[in-house]
């Protein structure tokens, strides 16, 4: 039976009923003409394709396998090759894997897509197109499939690159974008970050699924914690997703620096005059060792307390918690310091983004001690005015601060001008402590002795100069003669020699000391050496009544007392000589007189 029936289906089997009835000889023919199992004559037969697709559902870049299956109803399994084609519905083709063109066994042939299909083809139209290449039993067919693809779904993942950070810490935030399985890909696209300002901007294009968020200058504490979102805006192939991260930052370290101005200090041991002004400033910036950077913002809490003290001072403007400028806070007195061996004086942080930090120096406002001398005294004559010069130099450390105040000047002696013996007056001290006092009308000739007791001020102690003892002289003098229209004079004619006397600085007619007195003794001769004397006699007494010019002596010489017989004339000598006095010391004055013939 299952020969018959198999002979049935083939053209042969037509041949062997034909010959049934020739008996049992013929069945053995039969038996030898019979075809094997598979074979298959005639034709050309038609045949249908059917293309499947595994998964059925397939995401962007996920691994399909398309297969295609020949069939010919009733005429054996048709063997050959299928050609596929893939093509998407914006025109892009894609090819299998082991190519196109793929031989099958069994009616089925197999195109694998390992790398999958791309969301963005949107429908694929795949065709696979059968062709008979053993012979011409089956007639070649074409079996189409459409294949739509899903956009994948992904997920965003975001890390910190440190957390906890600190205050000011360089800190970026990644976004690592993944397919979700089955989907296989890398996704494209951007990230969007929420939550901080990154550098350049919030919206990062992925690098190989990557995007970053860098904050060089760091976030602040004072914010903390702070959720940050990555948000993927998804692509062609894979659908958005969202990932965050809750970024805890804590305050940084910080430092304080301080200093004094005047910036008197050694260390961190100041020193300054009670009552001069003096600001404290404090100086905050970042430690630096624990990742955090900027400059700390907030105040500097300031405390000055006295020694032997529990309250501290209150800075100008009644507060001593001043805000930060630009890293810096100033805590000023303008009235200064009272006088302590030391003040403590402190500066702390007080941050939202930093820690607590403090510096401390000690301000010493004890008044500076002093020392006063007196410039040597030279060369000074009676009556003539003279300075005092008295300076003031400071012992130990005094900073930058230099005396002021007064210097108190004496000069005494026995023959002193001044009242109880002494004269002298309060000069000011100015630059390098010097203080000047002018002792107008000078003194009397005699021993004498200065002192100068500067009387300090209120950073500086008094002292007073060791005594310098000086000597007064008489004044010197300096003679003139002189004679109205000069010395010329006509033979015969009267004339008129005046000497004067005067002293140096004033000396001379100062009211303590006097006019010059004593007498101008007056020499005159001709060439021949022969004396001519004044009228009253050649010593004269100098002028000391009212109505007389003081330190004045004239010698009138009477009518025929000069003469001459030469037609050119003739010189007389005229040699005047002061005496001195007790206060005065001599000097004298030479002249030629001219005499000259009497107009004819």
């Amino acid at each position: 039976m299952r020969t018959t029936r198999f002979l049935a289906r083939r053209p042969m089997a037509r041949l062997v009923a034909a010959t049934a009835a020739a008996g049992t000889a013929s069945l053995l023919l039969v038996g030898v003409l019979q075809v094997p199992a598979g074979a298959v004559t005639g034709g050309p037969y038609n045949t249908s394709v059917v293309v499947s697709s595994a998964p059925l559902a397939a995401y962007s870049g996920q691994s399909v396998t398309f297969s295609a299956k020949v069939g010919s109803s009733g005429h054996g399994t048709p063997s050959g090759t299928m050609t596929f084609s893939i093509v998407g519905s914006d025109a892009s083709v894609v090819n299998c894997d082991a190519g196109n063109v793929v031989p099958f066994t069994g009616g089925v042939a197999t195109c694998v897509v390992a790398g999958g299909l791309a969301a963005g083809g949107s429908t694929f139209t795949v065709t696979a197109a059968y062709s008979d290449t053993a012979d011409s039993t089956y007639n070649p067919s074409t079996g189409t499939k459409t294949a739509t693809i899903k956009q994948g779904k992904s997920t965003t993942a975001v890390t910190s690159s440190a957390n906890p950070s600190v205050t000011g810490q360089a800190v970026s935030f990644n976004a690592a974008v993944a397919a979700v399985a089955p989907a296989i890909g890398t996704p494209s696209g951007s990230v969007t970050f929420a939550g901080v300002s990154c550098d350049g901007g919030n919206t990062i294009t992925l690098s190989g699924g990557l995007a970053q968020c860098v904050i060089s200058g760091g976030l602040a504490s004072q914010m903390t914690p702070i959720l940050v979102t990555g948000a993927y805006s998804g692509d062609p192939q894979f659908l958005t997703s969202t990932g965050n991260v809750k970024q805890t930052v804590g305050k940084a370290g910080g430092t304080v620096a301080l200093t004094a101005n005047p910036n008197n200090c050694v260390g961190d041991i100041c020193t300054i005059g009670q009552g001069t002004p003096v600001s404290f400033t404090g100086t905050a910036t970042t430690k630096g060792t624990d990742g955090g950077t900027g400059t700390p913002t907030g105040s500097l809490a300031f405390s000055v307390i006295q020694a032997g003290s529990k309250t501290s001072l209150t800075c100008d403007g009644g507060s001593n918690t001043v805000a930060l400028v630009a890293g810096q806070a100033t805590c000023n007195f303008s009235g200064g310091l009272s006088a302590s061996v030391y003040f403590t004086v402190t500066a702390t942080l007080v941050s939202t983004g930093y820690a607590a930090a403090s510096a401390t120096l000690y301000e010493n406002s004890a008044l500076a001690g002093t020392n006063t001398t007196t410039d040597a005294l030279h060369a000074l004559g009676a009556g003539q005015s003279f300075t005092v010069t008295a300076r003031v130099t400071t012992v130990g450390y005094a900073g930058s601060n230099t005396p002021g105040g007064f210097v108190n000047v004496l000069v005494c002696g026995g023959n002193s001008n001044g009242y109880n013996g002494c004269q002298g007056g309060a000069a000011p001290v100015g630059a390098g402590g010097v203080a000047q006092f002018l002792v107008g009308g000078g003194e009397y000739p005699g021993g004498y002795s200065v002192t100068a007791i500067y009387t300090g001020d209120a950073n500086f102690y008094s002292s007073t100069s060791h005594l310098r003892n000086f000597f007064i002289g008489k004044s010197t003098t300096t003679l003139t003669l002189s004679q109205y229209g000069g010395f010329v004079t006509v033979s015969g004619d009267a004339a008129t020699i005046t000497a004067t006397v005067v002293a140096p600085n004033g000396a001379a007619g100062s009211v303590p000391i006097g006019p010059m007195s004593g007498n101008i003794t007056f020499t005159i001769t001709d060439s021949l050496g022969t004396p001519v004397t004044c009228v009253g006699g050649n010593s004269v007494p100098l002028a000391i009544d009212l109505g007389q010019v003081e330190g004045t002596a004239t010698c009138f010489l009477a009518p025929g007392s000069v003469t001459t017989a030469s037609p050119s004339g003739s010189l007389y000598t005229i040699q005047a000589n002061y005496g001195g006095d007790s206060n005065y010391v001599v000097s004298n004055a030479q002249v030629k007189l001219a005499v000259v013939p009497p107009i004819a």
